[in-house]
């Protein structure tokens, strides 16, 4: 999962882990957590509710990206570079591994529709 062998799967967890890769910013944990946490949410209401399902895992990343540069201006000024930079690393980063993982393959419905 993103780079990493240890998947959290607690909040504690999570503290760890992140805290194992942006080391002094824990006023931002939280933040990082709601836009993953909101994303999902989203997700998971279009798959529901319109039958728009995600292609790719990162899609849930990149809408958080979205609101972390939206929620940015909503910090202290020193914090707002911080998010807005910790955004984009994460944008490049998803960026980076989707092309090592390739194109989405097309599932059966799909396929019939081409």
């Amino acid at each position: 999962m993103l780079g990493t062998e240890c998947c959290p799967n607690s909040l504690w967890h999570y503290y760890v882990w992140i805290y194992a890769f942006l080391p002094g910013f824990n006023k931002l944990y939280i933040v990082g957590l709601a836009a993953i946490c909101w994303a999902i949410w989203l997700a998971r209401n279009r798959a529901t509710f319109e039958r728009k399902w995600i292609n790719i895992p990162f899609e849930v990343v990149f809408t958080s990206c979205a609101f972390l540069n939206y929620w940015a201006g909503l910090q202290k000024l020193g914090m707002m570079e911080v998010v807005k930079k910790g955004a984009e690393m994460l944008k490049e980063n998803a960026s980076q591994m989707l092309l090592l993982c390739g194109p989405p393959s097309l599932d059966e419905d799909e396929r019939k529709d081409s």
